[in-house]
């Protein structure tokens, strides 16, 4: 499968640089028309470096595409040590790095049409990879990676490189959908799943479509080359005239006008595919929940009031086997537990029931399609490790309701952020730690989750709006127990002038620094550090720039480093880690105190203040004296056992490293599982990375700090057996990509059983 690989390489990466190049030479006239108001002004030679600079971005291209079928690792890859000035400073390529960060983010919330049929192909060619953003060749952010190494070495500033970027991000980025048509047709050129989401017929409309559009775009190049050496020469005859004030350039344009159109039913489509080439082969075990009634070949062949009908008993009967289970779970009886297996059995049993009255002719194809997909994404919920066995029992008693949800649309399939889909992924957030179920009575998000459901299965037809008032009260309730607010946070990302509400501001800022400190022991002069210069420097910031702007991220982690140096619990290494940072440490706060409106003698007062602080925990780690134990009841060593605890050093790991890579991707709430010191488990999120020093930091549920652990040493847990990542995305995408892949497994067994003989 490599050849095919190849092919798919090479036809994304020339229409990739081809855009890359296109990208660069408008950001260049955008750069020059900016600069012919100063007199003088040196340019940035993007015409000479666009030849080097596609250059390098086709064999970064290349590099991500190799990584599946290699252990290739990019040369260019940032060593860890290198990460201080990311951390620390706010310079012109963070800036940058930034601005593509928001880009990315803007592009996959829009839900990139085709991706999801790329992964499929990706992963049915090589079935030993499971294909997912964070190895997905054509992934925006891989995509955006490329770019930014190899326009990093040519050192533009800021503002030349926001305007490079923003015109990247609407050559490129917005007409992403092409890049990911064009390799889905290159597959399936191949015969790679010709039939999963579209006909021939549309796949040469599509292809006609883009050699157009290609031709078209060659034409509009060759006008606008004459079109600027006319300009050029007509320029050189006169005298520049002062142009209009240019508007500001922001750091991350829109990828796309907003789509009014129906949203495709990707998704869905490709299951149905999977699901029905099944069915053709009559085997039974994805089609539990309908295998002994009558579902028609297609959509029936009856006018819109007759499929209205069906789908109205449909629901009544899905009530019905509702109300039963219930009632037999309540019962107490034996074998009376709710699961996905007994759910199906019950619709199968009503189906043939109501088919055999003839109260419901057959049904649907759509309808059966929906009914045994949502039965098998309930499956696969309740073999999910990462869930406790009490949550799963509370989202198994929703499977009738979001059956009803999914049947009236179908966009639940589609769309990641659908009502259904995020109450799902909600609770199972918030159940996540629920591994010890002495406590659960007292826990308040444990009352409130079974209160949601009880009224979830009490509400006959649970619309969108009720499912999001659901969601409301579950986040209110979390965000409650964490101590933060989010209806103050909502008002402060809503507002359009915050500085009209400074009130506001100021509670936002407070409640954001005191995420920051994941409720551990704090010496008195650095808490009124932050409750005075920092916040105030804080709230300018978001005056200025708006809540979490482009200085955000920088900001806070310098915080995070100052945190980090005061803290009471101190590890070998700990004390040659802050030797090497402290300094921009110091400097970085200085200005930030400035900027809040510090006094020089009182910025000097602080700073040997703090200095005396950190000082004096190093001192108290050194002559093993710990903080009092009502400030810090959760430390390491009470809480947390590691496989790798008398080792005082650990091995230091190749960079392409599994387990490294993997620690290295892991996003910011992702929740890992740890061994602790009774042998129970603990269960944390990651709170924070802070890579200037190679650490990072877990918090529980309630946001107290559990652990803080070097990378290196979490890749050897892994390793051992000591440390367990439950969960690095969203229940239900887990739970569907788990359906694809036994559904693609099962096609693939039945296409590799020996014809029968025919007479």
């Amino acid at each position: 499968m490599k050849e095919h690989l190849d092919k798919v390489k090479f036809a994304a990466s020339k229409t990739l640089t081809r855009m890359v190049i296109q990208s660069l030479d408008d950001a260049r006239v955008q750069i020059e028309a900016q600069a012919m108001r100063f007199v003088g002004a040196k340019l940035p030679p993007i015409k000479e470096e666009s030849p080097g600079i596609a250059e390098r971005f086709m064999t970064n291209t290349h590099n991500y595409f190799d990584e599946l079928t290699t252990l290739v690792v990019k040369d260019e890859e940032i060593e860890p040590d290198s990460y201080d000035n990311l951390s620390l400073v706010d310079h012109d390529y963070l800036e940058a790095m930034i601005a593509m960060e928001g880009m990315v983010k803007q592009l996959r919330d829009k839900e990139i049409k085709g991706m999801r049929s790329l992964l499929t192909r990706l992963e049915t060619m090589f079935p030993n990879i499971r294909i997912d953003q964070t190895n997905n060749p054509l992934d925006p952010e891989q995509v955006g990676d490329c770019f930014n190494e190899a326009i990093k070495p040519l050192g533009f500033k800021a503002h030349y490189l926001l305007t490079i970027y923003r015109e990247f991000n609407k050559t490129v980025f917005g007409k992403y959908e092409e890049i990911i048509e064009e390799a889905n047709d290159v597959l399936i050129d191949l015969g790679v799943l010709p039939d999963l989401d579209i006909t021939a017929e549309e796949r040469a409309k599509r292809k006609a479509k883009r050699e157009e559009a290609r031709a078209q775009l060659a034409a509009e190049q060759k006008l606008k080359e004459e079109e600027e050496k006319a300009e050029l020469e007509a320029r050189m005859k006169r005298k520049p005239a002062a142009p209009k004030q240019a508007a500001a350039a922001p750091a991350a344009a829109p990828a796309a006008p907003v789509q009014t159109e129906q949203a495709q039913a990707e998704m869905f489509s490709m299951m149905q595919t999977l699901v029905q080439s099944i069915a053709q082969n009559n085997s039974g075990p994805a089609l539990s929940a309908t295998a002994g009634a009558s579902v028609a070949s297609g959509e029936l062949a009856a006018e819109q009031e007759d499929l209205r009908k069906q789908q109205h008993k449909l629901m009544s009967m899905l009530t019905d086997i509702q109300s039963n289970l219930l009632s037999n779970r309540g019962s107490g009886l034996p074998g009376t537990s709710m699961n996905a297996d007994k759910v199906a059995k019950s619709i199968n049993d009503s189906l043939i029931a109501e088919q055999s009255s003839g109260e419901l002719g057959a049904i649907s194809a759509q309808s059966g399609d929906v009914i045994n997909l949502v039965t098998m994404l309930y499956e696969a919920i309740w073999k999910d490790p990462a869930l406790p066995v009490v949550m799963k029992e509370l989202i198994g008693r929703t499977q009738i309701s979001i059956m009803k949800v999914a049947l009236s649309d179908t966009a639940f399939f589609d769309n990641e952020n659908h009502p259904g889909r995020a109450l799902l992924n909600e609770l199972a957030h918030a159940g996540i730690s629920w591994t010890q179920t002495v406590t659960l009575d007292e826990d308040p998000v444990y009352q409130k989750v079974k209160q949601l459901v009880e009224r979830l299965l009490a509400e006959t037809e649970p619309s969108n709006d009720f499912l999001q008032g659901l969601i409301d009260e579950l986040r209110a309730a979390r965000s409650q127990q964490l101590g933060t607010d989010l209806n103050l946070e909502k008002r402060v990302r809503e507002s359009a002038d915050v500085s009209q509400n400074i009130d506001d501001v100021n509670a936002y800022v407070k409640q954001k620094i005191y995420e920051r400190v994941l409720k551990g022991y704090l010496d008195p002069s650095i808490r009124n550090l932050l409750d005075t210069h920092l916040h105030q420097f804080l709230v300018k910031l978001v005056v200025k720039e708006g809540p979490e702007g482009k200085s955000w991220k920088p900001v806070m982690s310098t915080i995070d480093v100052l945190l980090w140096t005061v803290q009471a619990e101190k590890q070998r290494g700990d004390r040659e880690r802050f030797e090497r940072i402290n300094p921009r440490l110091i400097d970085n706060l200085s200005k930030a105190l400035e900027i809040g409106g510090a006094s020089k003698t009182k910025i000097t007062k602080i700073m040997r203040q703090l200095k005396q602080v950190q000082e004096f925990t190093f001192h108290q780690a050194e002559a093993g004296v710990k903080p009092p134990s009502a400030a810090a009841p959760n430390t390491m060593e009470d809480k947390i056992l590691l496989a790798t605890a008398n080792q005082k050093e650990v091995a230091t790991l190749p960079r392409d490293d599994a387990d490294l890579r993997r620690i290295d991707k892991l996003p910011s709430g992702a929740w890992v599982e740890f061994r602790g010191t009774a042998g129970q488990r603990v269960r944390c999120a990651l709170a924070s990375k802070i890579d200037s020093i190679d650490k990072l930091f877990f918090a529980n549920s309630e946001g107290k700090k559990m652990i803080e652990i070097t990378r290196m040493r979490l890749a050897h847990e892994l390793k051992a057996g000591g440390v367990k990542i439950i969960s690095e995305g969203s229940l239900v995408n887990r739970a569907m990509e788990s359906v694809v892949t036994n559904l693609k497994s099962d096609t693939g067994s039945q296409n590799r059983r020996p014809a029968r003989a025919t007479a």
